[in-house]
């Protein structure tokens, strides 16, 4: 038997809504390290321009590249909460996520095969300050993947969309998902294209609407994402801005909101894409929509320019005053699989979280002191009991 003494505040809550912005991009390096590491230098002017929270690459060539980021592009002038999520050593070149640790936490990351590349998940729970005495957490669901390059190969990207397709329909509660990435996609009649965005269960939407022939299209400009430069630098497509491989494709529930994330309107966007860049660098003509070391970096970093887009998080806060103080002893009794409180409670609601939020069980409390659990293992885990305005919290160890 094991006992855990609490010590508890009794509180008065009114419950509100709160909000924080998260700003998600995605970016082919371009072979990255490759024969040039030290652009490494190249891409931190880019992130210190951005500052994304959810970071997301394709092209990227190992685990020490990765690491090269981490350290050097995103961790520094005294930033350290970016975090990375473990490489998976696919064919040709992987994805990797890189992440805000002060917002999210990695739940986790799995890979699905195709028959190219890797489609690599990462699962990501939003760090509501609050979760230990309000709600169940937010996910984010990222994917991230490299399609088949080449005007002729519509086939094969359809293939590797349709395994993705199957994996996403195929998967039970699911909510806020991200995929993006280098679609290599060159107009929206292409069968990967439609495959992606059709489904009765979770289908993708392209948040600005614009289908169409893409390619070589200088109705399109405002959306062309390769290539950066019009001259051969050494690695990748040259020849100017005229096609839109990149995208960010989120699911109906972050464009309405209804899962706690809402995307921004009019947030999505080609990093430096100006609309003027038909046929040209991202430097050439004058590119007033950054910085000039900005649309720099972006010529020299890869031939395809990051796709970025803000979302707003909401998330239940509460308006707390004090009232009194109260002690309340709870025995876990493990011979029974239950708690036993010290007096009997009467129409409240017990609700138990994970320490990351995940809400475990809730259950409606009718005079009685005893809360069974047949499931419960060992570990950190924090309750709620809410009656009317009432709000207990805590945590407790089971060990």
């Amino acid at each position: 038997m094991k006992t855990i003494l609490l010590i508890v505040i009794l509180f008065l809550s009114t419950t509100l809504l709160a909000q924080d912005q998260v700003k998600i991009m995605y970016y082919n390096l371009l072979n990255y390290p490759g024969s040039s590491p030290l652009r490494h230098d190249t891409l931190r002017k880019i992130i210190q321009y951005v500052k994304p929270d959810l970071f997301l690459v394709n092209e990227l060539q190992s685990n020490a590249g990765a690491n090269l980021i981490l350290a050097n592009s995103l961790n520094q002038f005294g930033i350290t909460y970016y975090q990375k999520a473990a490489f998976i050593d696919g064919p040709d070149t992987d994805n990797m996520l890189f992440y805000n640790s002060t917002k999210f936490g990695l739940v986790s990351q799995k890979k699905i095969a195709t028959v190219l590349r890797d489609v690599n998940e990462y699962v990501m729970y939003y760090k509501d300050p609050n979760i230990n005495a309000i709600s169940d957490t937010i996910y984010f669901y990222m994917y991230s993947l490299h399609l088949k390059a080449g005007n002729t190969d519509e086939f094969q990207r359809n293939i590797e969309c349709t395994t993705l397709r199957n994996y996403l329909n195929a998967k039970s509660n699911i909510e806020n998902v991200f995929v993006g990435g280098d679609f290599n996609f060159y107009t929206s009649a292409e069968p990967g294209f439609s495959t992606l965005k059709t489904s009765s269960t979770l289908p993708l939407i392209d948040p600005i609407y614009a289908n169409g022939s893409w390619h070589n299209n200088n109705s399109f400009a405002y959306l062309h994402t390769q290539s950066t430069r019009t001259s051969n630098l050494g690695d990748g497509a040259w020849g100017g801005m005229d096609d839109r491989f990149d995208f960010i494709f989120p699911t109906n529930d972050v464009m309405t909101g209804s899962k706690g994330v809402k995307y921004v309107t009019n947030s999505y966007q080609a990093l430096g894409q100006d609309g003027l860049r038909f046929n040209g660098s991202i430097i050439s003509p004058t590119n007033n929509s950054v910085p000039d070391s900005i649309s720099i970096s972006l010529m020299y970093m890869s031939d395809h320019l990051p796709i970025i887009m803000d979302v707003d998080v909401n998330y239940l806060t509460n308006s707390i005053s004090e009232s009194t103080t109260s002690q309340i002893d709870i025995t876990y009794q493990s011979k029974f699989n239950r708690f036993k409180l010290n007096q009997k409670v009467y129409n409240a609601q017990f609700t138990l979280f994970s320490i990351h939020g995940k809400k475990i069980m809730t259950i409606t409390m009718t005079n009685t002191k005893f809360i069974k659990n047949n499931l419960l293992n060992t570990g950190m885990y924090i309750w709620r009991i809410e009656s009317n305005a009432t709000v207990f919290s805590g945590k407790v160890l089971i060990n």
